[in-house]
């Protein structure tokens, strides 16, 4: 189940510019057609998603033609309890982050990246259900809070990915 070797453990003290709860506007977006916000969101009606120090994420890439599809499988996964609590979704509301303009994120969250069973879950769940071709990679809210990007030339920006090579 070894999914990568893990980088140097967080210690210090996290400071989030938001609550997630912020965020939450739930209704049917489509994200190619959402201008107004840079994320459109999913969360389960079940669990309740509790971000803190260890929260970190899967990120799947994908071309904007296909993007509002797999977001569609990606939020009913996770309103049917099938992957973590919370998901988002890139919008075509630019964003500074974002590497290209041709293609979109989808985020899915865990609550604990030192829970790899929970991490190695959803991340099957992914590849599966979406079919997805690519490595998926992991990545901490400590390394977003930390700026590190690829678009800022970061090359080690996440802890896991899936599959293994």
């Amino acid at each position: 189940m070894r999914l990568c070797s893990i980088t140097k453990p967080f210690t210090g003290t996290l400071k989030r510019a938001e609550p997630y709860e912020r965020h939450f506007q739930l209704e049917m977006s489509i994200p190619t057609q959402t201008t107004d916000q840079y994320w459109v969101w999913a969360k389960s009606p079940t669990k309740d998603f509790v971000g803190g120090a260890r929260t970190g994420k899967w990120m799947l890439f994908y071309d904007k033609s296909i993007l509002d599809d797999k977001w569609a499988t990606v939020k009913q996964l996770v309103e049917q309890d099938s992957l973590g609590g919370l998901a988002k979704c890139s919008t075509a509301q630019g964003n500074p982050n974002a590497t290209s303009s041709k293609s979109g994120v989808i985020i899915v969250y865990t609550s604990d990246y030192l829970d790899q069973e929970e991490v190695y879950t959803v991340a099957v769940t992914l590849h599966e259900k979406l079919e997805y071709k690519a490595t998926i990679y992991y990545k901490t809210d400590e390394q977003t809070y930390a700026g590190a990007y690829g678009k800022n030339g970061s090359k080690k920006n996440h802890i896991y990915r899936y599959p293994l090579d």
